[in-house]
């Protein structure tokens, strides 16, 4: 009876033990799960969270080679913002005087496609660079339209944002104007971001921090080719005469803009 007893014991013991056992496997097995889970969702954030997300409220996209769109794509003008952009700009022609390159300001040129404003012309020793500046506050990232850029700001009710035109794209046609009048080849193309704005790796990518703008400024082109003295000297005369010749203007090329994204 003893030896019954036992037996039955150590029977019961070892039910135990195995209950227990499973508990624990079952439950490191759990543990796992969610580990396993929690890490996927982590890396899906990560890769996932850069990419840009088509809008469904979108304007048409701009006509191509840099051209300003016939039709509005904005939903503010973009004179509304004009006041804040000038203090973008005068942080950077306080960095090109201090680089000491010859610059020209706010300078409208007018080409076979009318009148163009430029923020900021510099004489570098390789060429002329075009820079647009923008002194953009929120998050700044692509769109599913070609040419256009979204503008995003944390509200009470969540996030409100606007759509303007791609300052990239945009200097396209500030470097055309200038090319047209010059004849020159060796004409660069810089979009310097003034203000506190974040911007996605596509933005990102695209644009210049003013900190780093006399750092790129410097740097040479690679795919630019020597450029004569002479021949330089030449389209910078071209370009301040024009700049002289359209100081004027500026009301005209404003209501030109008005008239246009109205």
């Amino acid at each position: 009876m003893n030896k019954l007893g036992a037996i039955i014991a150590v029977a019961v013991c070892v039910l135990v033990l195995l209950n227990i056992s499973t508990v624990f496997a079952f439950l490191f097995l759990l543990l796992k799960i969610a580990l396993v889970v929690g890490l996927l969702a982590l890396a899906g954030f990560l890769v996932f969270g850069f990419i840009e997300k088509p809008e469904t409220r979108l304007p048409p996209a701009p006509t191509p080679k840099g051209e300003a769109p016939t039709e509005p794509v904005f939903e503010k003008p973009y004179f509304d913002a004009h006041e804040k952009g000038r203090e973008g700009e005068e942080k950077v022609s306080a960095i090109l005087q201090h680089m000491g390159w010859p610059a020209l300001h706010n300078v409208i040129l007018e080409d076979d496609r009318g009148l163009t404003e430029i923020d900021h012309l510099v004489k570098a020793p390789w060429g002329i660079v075009v820079i647009e500046t923008k002194n953009y506050d929120g998050f700044i990232s692509g769109s599913s339209t070609p040419g256009v850029w979204k503008q995003s700001f944390p509200n009470s009710s969540g996030v409100s944002y606007r759509l303007f035109m791609d300052p990239v794209h945009q200097n396209y046609r500030h470097v055309r104007a200038v090319k047209y009048l010059t004849e020159m080849e060796n004409v660069q193309s810089v979009v310097v971001f003034a203000g506190r704005a974040y911007a996605s790796p596509f933005v990102h990518h695209q644009v210049v921090r003013l900190k780093n703008l006399e750092r790129v400024l410097r740097k040479r082109p690679e795919s630019f080719a020597h450029v004569d003295k002479r021949e330089l000297e030449k389209a910078w005369y071209i370009l301040q005469q024009a700049y002289i010749a359209n100081a004027g203007r500026a009301r005209e090329h404003i209501d030109e803009l008005r008239q246009r994204f109205s």
